[in-house]
């Protein structure tokens, strides 16, 4: 007996082709398990050693940032321009390889990390270039960017329930945060005209919250929505 589609000789108590896995089928022959002409194929496992891999990255990151100081120096003979680069890679070092170091990297641990990170970032352009915006903007901005952000994280997280209000409380205060930062642009930057355009997200996002909350109060409309959406 033959396997219909790639032609290997099969014994007759085959039920699956060895070679491509087709099923075998004769209606004059009565299949009895035995055993079979060839052993099973086991596909070999290859474990990736992920702290190899992670010092790989992490000394992948250190040479381009050893190279950008060498390229600035050997040319310019000073420090300026790389500067910012290298920082850039630290804070993206931070935000993405830095939690794949541990097994169960706690969420709110490593976003209230990822903001500390920004705001040392926007510190630093601020004092290199002699600026005088980070006290009254950039600091607030990540300041309630990452209570906003951390809140939510931990409420899902810890809480695990009640989705819609959590979601709903973010939007709403989403819509609030960027009213905020349009009124810090204004005062550390002021800007000829205030146009307040703001007020178009704060709308979108209220509406949305509102929406949410609503959904989350009413147990009904609440149960509905979560078997048709499947959440």
């Amino acid at each position: 007996m033959f396997c219909i589609k790639c032609g290997v000789e099969l014994a007759d108590t085959e039920k699956v082709c060895p070679l491509c896995g087709t099923a075998v089928f004769h209606p004059e022959l009565t299949q009895k398990d035995a055993v079979p002409n060839y052993p099973p194929y086991r596909k070999p496992h290859s474990r990736v050693n992920r702290r190899g891999v992670l010092f790989l990255i992490t000394a992948f990151y250190l040479m381009l940032a050893i190279q950008l100081a060498v390229c600035e120096i050997s040319i310019f003979h000073r420090l300026n321009w790389s500067l910012y680069a290298i920082g850039g890679l630290a804070v993206s070092y931070i935000v993405m390889i830095l939690p794949i170091w541990f097994s169960r990297p706690n969420p709110v641990v490593f976003v209230s990390c990822d903001f500390a990170a920004a705001a040392l970032y926007l510190l630093f352009i601020n004092e290199f270039t002699g600026g005088d915006w980070f006290l009254t903007f950039a600091l607030p901005v990540v300041f309630w960017a990452a209570i906003i952000v951390t809140a939510v994280i931990s409420l899902s997280r810890y809480i695990g329930r009640g989705y819609f209000l959590i979601f709903g409380g973010a939007s709403v205060l989403t819509g609030a945060f960027i009213v905020m930062i349009e009124i810090l642009l204004h005062l550390t930057f002021a800007p000829p005209k205030f146009y307040f355009w703001s007020v178009y997200p704060l709308i979108a996002f209220g509406v949305l919250g509102v929406a949410l909350i609503i959904i989350g109060l009413c147990r009904p409309l609440r149960e509905s929505i979560s078997k048709k959406m499947f959440i």
